[in-house]
């Protein structure tokens, strides 16, 4: 008999984690093609896995995607999703709908020695508000503030 609970993970706040670890930690298996998106959802929850650094991206992969402040999140959309599309329909009424959006960012896509670089897990994000089409850009709130010790890392302006 082995304890309840056994061998499950559940992700802990700021910590990092390979692309191939995340889905496990909220009891989802790992398939390559779902999960070399940006913008992943499953079931009630939607995951935003976001590159800060795009200098090395296609042009029409150069989102803005940034911390506005230690609780705000400038994250954009794929190019081809519109307000009205159920998609962008998601992402504002995410509350209403029931769906956890969870934020996993990390400073650029590779470490010095060539290797994928893990994703930071910020947890839940809120809809705050939004502009444009095409892409559509949306602020996102943090429900916990990024801690002093990533801002450098994270690329979070000074308050």
């Amino acid at each position: 008999m082995s304890p309840t609970g056994a061998g499950v993970q559940t992700p802990v706040l700021w910590k990092a984690y390979s692309r191939e670890q995340i889905p496990g930690l909220f009891g989802l298996e790992f398939n390559a093609p779902v999960w070399q998106q940006g913008f992943v959802r499953r079931g009630d929850k939607t995951f935003l896995l976001v590159t800060l650094d795009k200098s090395t991206a296609a042009d029409e992969h150069k989102y803005k995607d940034e911390f506005l402040s230690a609780t705000d999140f400038q994250w954009q959309s794929q190019n081809q999703t519109t307000q009205a599309s159920n998609a962008g329909q998601s992402i504002k009424e995410q509350k209403a709908r029931g769906i956890e959006v969870l934020l996993f960012v990390r400073p650029r896509s590779k470490t010095r020695d060539g290797k994928a670089m893990p994703f930071v897990f910020c947890g839940q994000v809120d809809f705050i508000s939004w502009d444009g089409d095409k892409p559509i850009t949306v602020r996102w709130g943090l429900h916990n503030a990024v801690p002093d010790r990533l801002h450098l890392e994270l690329k979070v302006p000074r308050a």
